[in-house]
């Protein structure tokens, strides 16, 4: 089953995009069809997009009063709400260095938000090719300032000071107010040098501001020279950027992000077994995309990105998830990172609800390879997710196989995350699995391991249970 496809847009007064199953089709309303052509006729747009930074665009249909273009589509759609902190930071950086750049060929970003920015692995691409417009010579003032540090700067900000999850912005499609956030800090806070100019000026002026001075400070401020306009215009980004980088969350450690190293309930031997396991499935499947399950800091992401697939790492964990990114991004693997729970997956938001699609219809059908290595018994026992519905969710992530890690009720792993609830689960055993497989999948390889527990390669089968 293809993802959902969303209604056409309609914030946008310029233009509005829909999707089919290959391609994002943009309309831009006569109005707006000047400047669009003049900005995709000019050199920018193609430095732009020979070096991946912003979608790329040919020409669907062009008349006098019309014009329609066509992007390809992003293979895996992520919202702002489901990035980690290096991801909000890779972001920021590429919309402040297009707009950088653009200065320099006579345009400007006139709006700069992460909702006009998607990954490609590890890479930022400007998919809103809408943003541009005719910089005025001596003008020093840029007019999507104020978006930028509502929904890049504060969220930031606000993670790193109070630990606000990146997520809650899925409820802030604007971003933050500065008011909002001054009430919410501590005295000290408010007059540190990271919030005193974001949060505590502002709140601070728009208190004092009577009807005159609001109508003062909106009149369109006096041109100066151009090349002082670009000055100031050049050193109004340098400083976002630097406070952005300043705002940007310390790295934070947690049970699951040390995970890894840390691990006591495997041997060497048996770390290299299960390891050998995966590599085998990889090199003899040769899926072309692979689905990470609980990838924590991204060991077998890694192993199925150096097999030549394009991977997809979820994790629930926001420590682990962002050491995912950091070293997919270091070596320069081919791996998106989503912060989210499968248990709680990101749900479908926005006006109707259809603005933004919910994070499973996105995945859905979308990979050859599932992974979901040493997760099962924590949805079982967790969230208390049935075996039957959690093998009825991976047949629909999945078109082709499923590598799975069952964890038996003697491991320690499950007797410590069990609690005592003996008569709900101390009965459980890969039998219960086997019989959640009928129907959805076919059993091709088992590997059990000496620590009890066992690796099993698994087919969809044609006709899964019903949904």
């Amino acid at each position: 089953m293809p993802p959902v496809t969303p209604p056409p847009t309609f914030r946008d007064p310029a233009g509005s995009l829909s999707l089919t199953p290959e391609h994002a089709v943009r309309t831009i309303h006569p109005g707006a069809c000047e400047e669009v052509l003049q900005f995709l006729n000019s050199p920018l747009r193609q430095q732009l997009e020979q070096r991946g930074e912003m979608v790329f665009t040919t020409f669907a249909e062009q008349t006098e009063s019309s014009l329609q273009l066509i992007h390809p589509r992003i293979p895996i759609v992520t919202y702002p709400w489901e990035w980690t902190p290096g991801q909000w930071l890779a972001a920021a950086d590429l919309t402040l260095a297009l707009c950088e750049e653009a200065l320099n060929h006579g345009w400007i970003l006139k709006d700069a938000t992460p909702l006009n920015i998607l990954f490609v692995g590890t890479k930022p691409v400007l998919v809103d090719v809408l943003s541009f417009e005719k910089h005025t010579p001596g003008d020093s003032i840029w007019l999507a300032y104020g978006q930028y540090v509502r929904t890049f700067l504060l969220p930031l900000l606000m993670t790193r000071l109070l630990h606000w999850p990146l997520a809650l912005t899925m409820l802030k499609r604007d971003g933050y107010e500065p008011t909002d956030l001054y009430a919410a800090l501590s005295f000290t806070q408010r007059f540190s040098p990271a919030a005193f100019f974001p949060i505590t000026l502002p709140s601070m002026l728009e208190k004092r501001n009577d009807k005159g001075e609001a109508a003062k400070a909106a009149a369109k401020p006096a041109l100066k020279e151009p090349g002082l306009a670009l000055h100031l215009l050049q050193g109004t980004l340098k400083g976002l950027r630097r406070r952005t980088h300043k705002a940007l969350p310390k790295e934070a450690t947690s049970e699951w992000s040390d995970y890894t190293s840390t691990l006591t309930h495997y041997t060497s031997q048996e770390s290299a077994e299960k390891i050998a396991f995966v590599r085998e499935v990889l090199e003899s499947l040769k899926p072309r995309r692979v689905l990470d399950i609980g990838a924590n800091t991204g060991e077998f992401s890694a192993l199925a990105a150096e097999s030549g697939a394009s991977v997809v790492a979820l994790e629930r964990d926001a420590a682990a998830a962002d050491r995912l990114f950091k070293r997919a991004q270091a070596q320069k693997l081919d791996i998106l990172a989503i912060h989210s729970d499968l248990s709680r997956p990101s749900p479908a938001v926005g006006w109707n609800n259809s603005e933004s699609t919910s994070l499973l219809s996105r995945l859905e059908s979308q990979f050859d390879l599932v992974l979901m290595l040493a997760v099962i018994h924590h949805l079982i026992l967790m969230e208390q997710i049935p075996v039957d519905a959690i093998m009825d969710l991976l047949h629909g992530m999945t078109r082709n196989h499923l590598l799975l890690e069952w964890v038996p009720v003697t491991d320690p792993m499950f007797q410590s995350l069990m609690r005592g609830r003996d008569e709900l689960y101390g009965g459980l055993s890969e039998t219960d699995l086997e019989r959640a497989c009928v129907g959805r999948f076919n059993q091709l390889r088992r590997l059990p391991l000496n620590n009890g527990r066992i690796l099993l390669l698994l087919e969809k089968t044609v006709a899964g249970a019903a949904r």
